[in-house]
């Protein structure tokens, strides 16, 4: 009977049943990929952008509205948020807070690699690509559920 360990269970019992070629290759490529204490798990050292899937969901059909781009025009700063004043719903303050809170901060490159830095702080560079706005008497905007790629 293999034995179970309590951690990589499946990878165990596949070393211990059988140690066909096929499994060897497996084994082998769980050794290079795992993390360990000292050094993170080999990667490709490159990022390959050819071969992501597209992290923006379309919705087939539904018409498409171009938001603006704002952060120009902000009028107030950080420094400035205690004496800022409430701003009425409007197409354009919509736009500014997605914008804002959600949308990208700036481009970085190093070497062939270019990525995007966005302006959510994120734990393991997962960052959402999409919102929804639910908006009712919002002006500029008919009332109805958008969606909203990042």
């Amino acid at each position: 009977m293999p034995r179970l360990g309590l951690t990589n269970g499946a990878a165990r019992i596949m070393a211990t049943s059988n140690n066909s070629e096929a499994v060897q290759v497996v084994m082998a490529y769980h050794e290079r990929t795992k993390h360990h204490l000292n050094r993170y798990a080999a990667g490709p050292e490159v990022l390959d952008w050819d071969t992501q899937p597209n992290p923006f969901r379309t919705f087939t059909g539904s018409p498409r509205r171009v938001l603006p781009l704002l952060t120009d025009e902000t009028a107030v700063t950080f420094a400035g948020l205690p004496a800022a004043t409430f701003q009425p719903f409007t197409l354009q303050t919509v736009a500014q807070f997605l914008e804002l809170s959600l949308g990208l901060a700036a481009w970085k490159e190093y070497g062939p690699n270019r990525w995007a830095l966005r302006c959510n702080p994120s734990s393991g560079n997962l960052h959402p690509t999409e919102a929804y706005v639910l908006a009712f008497g919002v002006q500029g905007i008919s009332d109805g559920l958008y969606h909203d790629n990042l």
